[in-house]
Order: structure tokens, then C-alpha cells, then sequence
């Protein structure tokens, strides 16, 4: 079976024990039994909490989470900082960036430290500097919730980058997407781009041929070692069609296969070139 390595989900947030993710639960679109059964072997899961009304206690949750869970699972799992404002505001951060594998500077919305999708602003001092020491630290920055000022000026600072979770902006123009030249420029930083599953940026039928479609222009625009996936499974309320939860990889890469992708395409989008750049 083709292993996946899947670089966003946000399944951590949505668990209520971590006992749910080891022996499975209705009540994600993702668990470690069903995930196992689809193939996947690594998961990057973020830890999202500035969308919730309790930032800093959903940030421990979440992070609490993934402690008890980290030596527990059979497959890999990676911490990803969806927004790095409560990092900021903890005393143990040293701690959580050493365990951090990426980060994004914002969720959406503006922070102190940068521009998230729906403003207009520019990373801030103690953004730069932030970016800059993850990066010395080892942690990948993600674009995939910065606005294009915000985004833009973190591609210039000449590190790399990568997007978990976007689309493309070319086929289907919404704010999350990302234009051909950003992921021309993300590929130039050695980093990678998850195409996601999120229905609103897809556009069409909001279907597998509609992720294909969006895999296969980023592949044309920035290069087939520049492609991933990042599904955003439990991130989002609402599926495409075709994808009922993480048990649909399979007939993704069966609808690869049966429009011409090579085994060895096959296996770089869907596991490689993630495990080249999340060490």
C-alpha cells in the first residue's frame, strides 16, 4: 500500500481523550485505526488555537494532546504552531519549539507578529524575528494563513518555506489560495505545497477530480518535488464529494493512477517530498 504522509490535520483540537485517536472514533474525520487502514504513516497535527474562544487553554489542550500521544501512536505525528501568538504568551516555549516540526506565524486574522488571511498588513519586528529563530531552531514556516503582504515578505527573507494546506489560486481565485509565482518561489525555498481537501478552495464540483485538478497545475507551475498533500481533516466541517474521512487515500492515488501518474510520482507527492522537508 502507498504510504501517506499527510501534513495537516487538525485532529488534535477535535479529540476529546487521547484514547479516541488510538482506538477510534466517530467523531473525527481522522483516527490512528483508520488511518493506519488508508495507509498513512505521518501526520503533521496542528495545534490551532486562535480560532477558539479560550485561546491559551486551547493551546495546552491541543499540545497536551499531542505529549500523550507522540510515543503512543504507530504513526509518526509532527507538531505544527498554527498561530504562534500563545507560543509568545507561555513560559514553557523554549520546550514547544523544540518539539515544533513547523509553524505558521498567524491563524487568520492579524496578530502580533504578522498578517493573517483577511488583512492587509506586513510581518511586524517581532514576527521577522521569530521566523528568522524557528527557523534557526529547525521549524518549518508555513504561509498557508499569512495574507499576501505578510506571506510575501516571509518568502523574502530567503529561508524555506512551505504552504500545509492551499490550493491553487489560478484555478479557483480565493484568499487561501496561493498564486503560481508564490509557489514557484516555495519551491525555489526547497519547501513543499499541500494541496487540501477544504470544499470553499477547491471551486468546481468540489470533488476528486477537483483535488487532482489542483495537484496536477501546482506540479506544471512549481515542479512535481514541490507537490504534497495536507488534507485538513477535521479542520474543516464539510467534505468533498468522494472523500468520506481519511480512508479515501486509496482511491486517490487510484485516480492518479488511472489518469497516467507514475508509481514513482505517486509516491513523491503523497509521502516523499513531505519526508525530505519534515525531518
Amino acid at each position: 500500500m502507498q504510504q501517506v504522509f499527510d501534513a495537516h490535520v487538525d485532529t488534535l483540537m477535535r479529540i476529546g481523550d487521547p484514547e479516541q485517536f488510538l482506538k477510534g472514533t466517530r467523531r473525527t474525520h481522522l483516527d490512528m485505526p483508520r488511518a493506519i487502514e488508508a495507509g498513512v504513516s505521518h501526520l503533521v497535527t496542528a495545534v490551532c488555537s486562535e480560532a477558539e474562544k479560550d485561546p491559551l487553554k486551547a493551546f495546552h489542550n491541543g499540545y497536551s494532546n499531542y505529549l500523550q500521544l507522540r510515543h503512543r501512536s504507530s504513526i509518526t505525528l509532527h507538531l505544527m504552531l498554527e498561530g504562534c501568538q500563545q507560543l509568545c504568551e507561555l513560559p514553557e516555549r523554549e520546550e514547544i519549539i523544540r518539539d515544533a516540526a513547523v509553524a505558521s506565524l498567524t491563524w487568520n486574522g492579524r496578530n502580533s507578529l504578522g498578517g493573517g488571511i483577511g488583512t492587509d498588513t506586513g510581518l511586524t519586528d517581532p514576527g521577522r524575528s521569530l521566523a528568522l529563530e524557528l527557523h534557526d531552531e529547525g521549524v518549518l514556516l508555513d504561509v498557508s494563513h499569512l495574507c499576501d503582504r505578510s506571506r510575501g515578505e516571509l518568502l523574502s527573507l530567503g529561508i524555506c518555506t512551505v504552504a500545509t494546506h492551499c490550493n491553487c489560486r489560478a484555478l479557483h481565485d480565493f484568499p487561501r489560495n496561493l498564486p503560481d509565482d508564490d509557489l514557484r518561489r516555495i519551491a525555489a525555498s526547497g519547501g513543499v505545497v499541500g494541496i487540501t481537501f477544504v470544499p470553499a478552495f477547491l471551486g468546481g464540483g468540489e470533488a476528486l477530480e477537483d483535488i487532482v485538478r489542483h495537484l496536477e497545475h501546482l506540479v506544471d507551475a512549481a515542479g512535481i518535488d514541490a507537490a504534497g498533500f495536507g488534507s485538513d481533516f477535521d479542520g474543516v466541517g464539510r467534505l468533498p464529494g468522494g472523500v468520506p474521512d481519511c480512508t479515501v487515500w486509496p482511491s486517490l492515488f487510484e485516480l492518479l493512477d488511472r489518469r497516467g501518474w507514475s508509481a514513482e510520482d505517486i509516491d513523491l507527492v503523497a509521502f516523499g517530498n513531505w519526508r525530505r522537508v519534515i525531518k
